[in-house]
Formats: structure tokens, C-alpha cells, sequence
């Protein structure tokens, strides 16, 4: 008797292991998401540090420790989150982020918005790149690359 039930508990559970439990792309990527972000947040570098790609986890260690005793950050949002699905290989994901800090030195309140780029990499979500769209500069994230002017032709 105890053996039918185990076998029935195998056949009932499996499937829905192996299904994922049902997350979605938006839910793995809002979870990695909010792993990371939390973790810049609270100065949890080593935990957000997971969500980075191996070859640029040195740098960002290195950018948040060289603010660490400087950099308070107040609060952060995720605003948005796209999925771009036109690739059939690959989902493209961004996600908007509004960051609220301060520099102890200087005591003002400042207000940041990055595009964090997201990949899928074995599985897992890391961030490839943030970038400020807006808002005050923060040697943390990449700068956005110069608009090029267009030269009118001579006529």
C-alpha cells in the first residue's frame, strides 16, 4: 500500500518538476532582476555580483567597492521590463530602473534611470550591460555612446 502511494506521489510530482513549476521568462528574469538590484541596494555586492557575466564580475566588484564607504543609495525601482521576442533564437530583455542615491560628501539627493540589458546564458539571467539614460551620471554605469551628428551634402 505504502508503495502504490509513493509511486503515485512520483507520477503526480515529476511532471510539474519538469515543467519548470510554470515560471515564465518574465518570471525568471523579474526574479534575477530584483536579485541583483537588491543586492546593489543594500551593498551586497557578492549577491549581486551572480547576476553578472563571469568575465565582468571583477569590474563591477571593483566600480561598488571603490564607492562603497562614499555611495548611499536611498531606493531603486524597476520602472519596466520588455521582452523582445522577433529573434526565434534568443528574447531580448531590458529592463528600466530608477535608482535614488547620494554622495555623503556632497549630501544631495540625485536620481538615475539605466536600461539594464538582459541574456540567458546556460539557463541563467545576467545583466550584459547597464547603461544611464537619464538622469545624473554614476561612474557605476556606462555612459550612453554620442549621438553622431548627420553632415548635410553639399548641394
Amino acid at each position: 500500500m505504502r508503495l502504490a502511494v509513493c509511486v503515485w506521489l512520483f507520477v503526480l510530482v515529476l511532471p510539474g518538476c519538469l515543467m519548470g513549476a510554470g515560471y515564465s521568462t518574465k518570471d525568471r528574469v523579474t526574479t534575477a532582476a530584483r536579485e541583483y538590484n537588491d543586492g546593489v541596494r543594500w551593498g551586497k555586492y557578492e549577491q549581486a555580483a551572480i547576476h553578472i557575466a563571469k568575465g565582468k564580475r571583477e569590474l563591477f566588484m571593483e566600480k561598488h567597492k571603490n564607492l562603497e564607504d562614499e555611495l548611499e543609495i536611498a531606493d531603486y525601482e524597476m520602472v519596466a521590463l520588455d521582452i523582445d521576442r522577433s529573434d526565434r533564437k534568443h528574447d531580448k530583455i531590458t529592463a528600466r530602473v530608477e535608482y535614488t542615491w547620494t554622495l555623503k560628501r556632497v549630501g544631495l539627493v540625485e536620481k538615475t534611470t539605466t536600461r539594464q540589458t538582459w541574456e540567458e546564458h546556460d539557463g541563467d539571467w545576467l545583466m550584459a550591460k547597464e547603461e544611464r539614460i537619464k538622469g545624473s551620471p554614476l561612474t557605476l554605469f556606462d555612459e550612453p555612446a554620442p549621438v553622431r551628428e548627420k553632415k548635410e551634402s553639399p548641394k
